[in-house]
């Protein structure tokens, strides 16, 4: 039986993508090599992997058993070499991170110095993203994104729970009035599709004592940045729904007010989002790892805190 571990992983991003158009693409060879390859892994084994019927593929049952070993042997043999190799010098490779502008900034003045630091070897290549494209993977390896993809092949690894807050300005308080009640927001202007992938329409929230609810909303501005939002909401143009940490200076400053002293906002996560495979490279994993520990620190909020000076 003569077949090299490239093979491998070959059949296991196809077994993923179920499309060979998609796994030849990423794996950066033509569609032909890719089917010539799988062919001869499937010569060797002396078994069919996959139906093919026109231009959909999918794995036989003896495929699923064989995609299994192929997972568990790929993830043995990352995590030997691994243990060789497992120093920060030695950590080598590129990491394509796709994120959102906002966290893009803050990272880039923290964490991306501190990792680099560490890991030497790593090249990080940054991609700012759209909110609409964070439902599926873009073209990076690890997502930091806000939202759940769609893609249920795609796993999504919490790394940090937020808190989201109403506020405004004191004078559009002034002018319009304070809500006593997230209910009353359908009487005021909202800023909407912060962070959202279409313009929103209403507004969930839940309280300290476990009240839930939505109320509708209408603004009469719309942005898919926090930063913008909360810059339109200094300026008096609405009620804001923005994370907590981000506004905190506004807050203890005074330009921004919390609406219901607190007692009403939502909660979200940030995820690391990559392809779903049984091994991970070591890069991505020490990536992940060390970004939700930087996330969780203690101070981490006060220099989150600082960015929105």
């Amino acid at each position: 039986m003569s077949f090299q571990i490239d093979t491998l992983r070959m059949f296991c991003l196809l077994a993923e993508k179920l499309s060979f158009t998609e796994a030849a693409d990423e794996l950066e060879i033509s569609q032909p090599t890719l089917s010539r390859k799988i062919s001869q892994l499937e010569q060797a084994v002396k078994l069919r992997l996959f139906h093919r019927g026109g231009n959909q593929i999918h794995l036989t049952p003896q495929g699923l058993v064989f995609l299994e070993s192929c997972q568990r042997i790929l993830q043995d043999l990352d995590n030997t070499v691994d243990g060789l190799h497992d120093t920060s010098e030695s950590i080598r490779g590129e990491i394509s991170v796709g994120l959102l502008h906002p966290m893009g900034r803050w990272l880039s003045q923290y964490f991306f110095r501190q990792f680099k630091q560490l890991h030497p070897n790593i090249r990080l290549n940054l991609v700012t993203l759209h909110p609409t494209l964070l439902r599926e993977m873009a073209s990076c390896d690890i997502m930091i994104s806000p939202l759940l993809p769609t893609d249920l092949s795609l796993v999504a690894r919490p790394i940090l729970k937020y808190r989201r807050i109403f506020c405004a300005s004191p004078e559009y308080l002034a002018r319009v009035g304070v809500p006593n009640h997230p209910s009353e927001l359908a009487q005021h202007q909202c800023i909407t599709n912060t962070n959202s992938l279409k313009r929103e329409t209403e507004w969930f929230y839940e309280s300290v004592t476990g009240e839930t609810g939505t109320v509708g909303i209408e603004g009469i501005i719309t942005t898919d940045s926090v930063d913008i939002a909360t810059n339109l909401s200094l300026s008096g143009m609405g009620v804001a729904l923005v994370p907590e940490d981000q506004v905190r200076p506004k807050l203890d400053s005074g330009e921004l007010k919390m609406l219901f002293d607190g007692n009403f906002g939502q909660h979200g996560q940030i995820y690391a989002v990559y392809r779903s495979r049984q091994y991970l490279p070591t890069r991505f994993r020490v990536f992940i790892e060390e970004l939700r520990q930087f996330l969780n620190r203690k101070d981490a909020s006060d220099l989150y805190r600082w960015r929105g000076e």
